[in-house]
């Protein structure tokens, strides 16, 4: 296949696709949290309610930049405070230079449908795209395993259950990896300095994944491992010292393939290739390509740095996550290998899991490095450095999740921000490419020196017993998960031990089948969402009353009371509430409530900040309920209520009873058991625009 011609075709797939505005978000669940009316743009399997990440949070924080005036602010007034900082709580579409580095959601600027089609296809097609080229890269372009894995990945239970969210950090990884080896590789000026701008844009890209630090670290170290492997390869042939995969004899392994066939192709290209310089000038002009790359990341994180410091300091010192630190070692095995079993049959009841918590990879690790080493005694010949490289990075997250490392070391190698539970993405990534890398070396391997047919069949046994021990476990964890069913779910994990030993070039398809398989309904796919939004009965009233308040030059403050997802409906469509998702603490906010700072341990924190009526008027408290879920039981009665400037409540029905008592609160609106309540000041304010319309029930 030709790279170029691939690329090229899923970039059309993907246009298309966004022209059309189909996604895979989970987007339709609005319709259960408004009224309940059928999500008629959902055309296949149905909306995730847990996927609240995207539906409740990503999206709405998006679609809330369109919505403010003017359009894409940095500081966002419909949030929180109203200047909530926009370039620092997560890829949103913002008028400032970080965009150019956040290619996810450039669709937010022609639409809130076409976004959210451009950031679903760009995070599965350029998930698939930069895998395929980065296994194409280890495998010395074997295009099966490369077509397989890639497939594997994108359908793999972690990323599917978690609606790719995690899929731009992969990406940038992928690609800042892919620039590393091409700027080490290119052996004319023009390819360096093409190599040292996708170096510096993917690099600067990976960078500003920085609103989820336990992915970007992971993955930090995945790129270092790698192309650490890769480089160490190379310098074996400038030693003029073989050194052969355990696999492949008398070929070097499969990345320096690469190379050396990079190098024959330039050196056969005419001679009219006037960038073409002598080898010192060249790798002056490497080391110097690769130097101003390196400075373009730093310089934009030294802008992000100091255009956001306020708001980074706010973070590093919240209570979650800024004050978020591990020192590693708190996770067990079969928590790492769980998806061998649960990918295949799920549980009913996650107990403390749920199903983006639960899901996992098929992971073949041991399996793989056992066939390596017996290679390497059969052979004598030691693993190539990229297989070193790879193991040693799963190596070093094993000891991570199962040991942990010393305060000081956690703290210096930044892992104390990557909790070992969050490094599964790392894990995942690297067990594929070994596996790959493994598989592809295959079709060049020899006789042995010592012929045996033992190992393979002792190693298996191990394999299944592990697996049984492993669906013991679950199925003692989780309250309806037989053994039987455990069993039978890891008839699959279980075979593939044997396959690999057999038939190893059909392991990774079969894999790519399995997930395919288990993964398939899990997200919808829908055409827009945002129209149902924008005009639903209540989203119209809400507007309604907005514009009134803004021909007298007054942008009414909102809050909603007694529910997780309606304040964030606030902000998509114009809205200003007080209330929903806040990123950082909106201190301003919390200093009305509470300003002697009695409860700030409770509201220092990323939170859904949550408001509901006390047991009595004279109660008021500030609950944390869980890590990221903050409570304000707060009575209108109360003078931190009229602190608050309060113009409009949202409530449901439970609270009715009380709100429809207090005098200076006047339900103007009911709507699918959602009810508007507007102050006194707000309602005079209407009287005098004679715009108010009549209560509906």
């Amino acid at each position: 296949m030709v790279p170029a011609a691939v690329v090229l075709c899923l970039i059309l797939l993907g246009g298309l696709l966004t022209g059309a505005r189909i996604h895979g978000f989970s987007f339709s669940a609005w319709h259960a949290a408004i009224d309940g009316s059928p999500p008629d743009e959902v055309f296949l399997n149905h909306a995730q309610g847990y996927r609240s990440d995207d539906w409740l949070v990503a999206l709405p924080h998006a679609l809330a930049q369109r919505a403010d005036t003017p359009a894409f602010p940095i500081e966002n007034r419909l949030i929180g405070d109203g200047h909530y900082n926009m370039r620092i709580t997560g890829a949103a579409p913002v008028r400032d230079p970080m965009v150019l580095f956040r290619p996810q959601v450039w669709g937010y600027f022609l639409s809130g449908d076409i976004g959210m089609a451009w950031q679903w296809w760009f995070n599965a097609l350029g998930l698939w795209i930069v895998i395929w080229l980065v296994l194409r890269r280890l495998t010395g372009n074997d295009e099966w395993t490369a077509v397989g894995g890639a497939t594997a990945i994108l359908f793999a239970p972690f990323f599917q259950a978690w609606s790719l969210n995690c899929a731009p950090t992969v990406i940038f990884a992928g690609g800042t990896l892919l620039a590393l080896t091409r700027l080490r590789s290119a052996a004319s000026t023009m390819p360096l300095l093409l190599s040292a701008a996708l170096l510096a844009w993917c690099g600067t890209a990976f960078l500003l994944t920085f609103n989820y630090l336990p992915y970007l670290v992971a993955l930090l170290y995945f790129i270092i491992f790698v192309f650490g492997g890769i480089a160490f390869t190379k310098r074996d042939v400038r030693t003029g010292q073989k050194n052969y995969s355990s696999a492949e004899r008398p070929r070097q392994s499969v990345a320096l393939h690469n190379d050396q066939n990079e190098s024959r192709r330039n050196a056969s290209r005419p001679t009219r290739d006037k960038l073409r310089l002598p080898h010192v000038s060249r790798g002056r002009v490497r080391w110097g390509c690769a130097a101003m790359a390196v400075l373009v990341i730093l310089g934009m994180g030294a802008y992000i740095m100091g255009s956001n410091w306020e708001t980074i300091q706010v973070i590093q010192h919240s209570d979650y996550p800024g004050q978020r630190v591990s020192t590693g070692g708190d996770q067990t095995i079969w928590h790492l290998f769980r998806g061998n079993i649960l990918s295949v049959k799920p549980p009913l009841a996650w107990r403390d899991f749920n199903p983006c918590e639960g899901a996992a990879f098929f992971l073949l690790f041991p399996v793989v490095v056992a066939a390596l080493l017996r290679d390497w005694w059969r052979t004598r010949q030691p693993p190539a450095p990229l297989i070193l490289g790879i193991t040693g990075y799963i190596i070093f997250l094993l000891i991570w999740n199962l040991a942990g490392f010393t305060e000081s070391w956690s703290r210096w190698t930044l892992m104390s921000r990557a909790p070992p539970f969050r490094t599964l993405i790392g894990l995942g990534l690297a067990d594929l490419c070994l596996l790959a890398v493994y598989v592809a070396g295959k079709r060049h391997s020899t006789a042995p020196r010592r012929p045996e047919r033992i190992t393979p069949w002792i190693v298996c046994a191990l394999w299944i017993v592990f697996q049984v021990a492993l669906a013991l476990k679950l199925s003692r964890y989780f309250p309806d998960y037989s053994l039987a069913m455990a069993l039978i779910a890891g008839l699959f994990s279980m075979a593939l031990a044997p396959l690999l030993y057999l038939a190893p070039r059909l392991v990774i398809p079969a894999i790519m089948i399995a997930s395919i398989l288990t993964t398939y309904d899990i997200n919808p796919l829908a055409r827009g969402g945002t129209t149902f939004v924008r005009e639903n009965p209540l989203s119209r009233k809400i507007q309604d009353l907005d514009q009134t308040a803004s021909a007298l030059d007054r942008q009414p403050i909102w809050i909603a009371y007694g529910d997780l997802a309606l304040p964030n409906l606030l902000r998509m469509i114009g809205a200003r509430a007080l209330n929903g998702v806040h990123a950082y603490p909106q201190f301003e906010l919390w200093q009305t409530l509470d300003p002697a700072g009695q409860y700030r341990t409770a509201y220092n924190r990323y939170a859904h900040v949550i408001f509901d009526l006390p047991a009595t008027p004279d109660e008021f408290n500030i609950h944390l309920v869980q890590t990221d879920i903050v409570t304000v039981f707060l009575h209108p009665d109360d003078p931190r209520f009229d602190a608050l400037n309060v113009d409009y409540l949202l409530c449901l029905d439970d609270q009715v009873a009380t709100l429809d008592r207090i005098r200076k609160l006047k339900r103007v609106y009911s709507y699918a058991g959602k009810h508007v309540y507007g102050a006194e000041r707000a309602i005079n304010r209407i009287s005098q625009t004679s715009h108010n319309e009549p209560a509906q029930h």
